[in-house]
């Protein structure tokens, strides 16, 4: 398995404090148990609290029933922000948030930016 990057982003004037980026490892298939890996690390960093997340997807080989049954029921995220760069990678994030409606406001973008500025007008965000 690909290495993990699950960080915390406290960084950035603009940027709203405290989102969880959960960065897919490009090429990868990604099975619910690589999903779960993500998602266990980011319930830790979360540690109890609700935060928002960017989800990125760019590049990523499939994703499973499996993986987007585990993305889908996460109740640590107030807002998720897939990111993704192609055509393909929005074909994922529809299949992604096609399954049962996502616990929390999930939409899908392109650029960083977009989708930072979605995390920090989010209310729960």
């Amino acid at each position: 398995m690909s290495a993990i990057n699950v960080q915390s982003d406290q960084s950035g004037e603009g940027h709203p404090g405290n989102v969880i980026r959960l960065v897919m490892p490009k090429g990868v298939d990604i099975t619910g148990e690589i999903a779960e890996t993500h998602a266990a690390r980011a319930r830790s960093i979360a540690n109890g609290s609700l935060r928002p997340v960017l989800l990125e997807i760019s590049g990523v080989g499939s994703i499973s029933r499996d993986a987007r049954a585990v993305f889908t029921s996460s109740r640590t995220s107030s807002a998720i922000a897939v990111l993704g760069a192609s055509p393909v990678d929005r074909v994922m994030a529809n299949f992604l948030l096609g399954g049962d409606p996502p616990p929390c406001p999930t939409r899908f973008f392109t650029t960083e930016s977009e989708a930072m500025a979605w995390l920090g007008s989010c209310p729960h965000a």
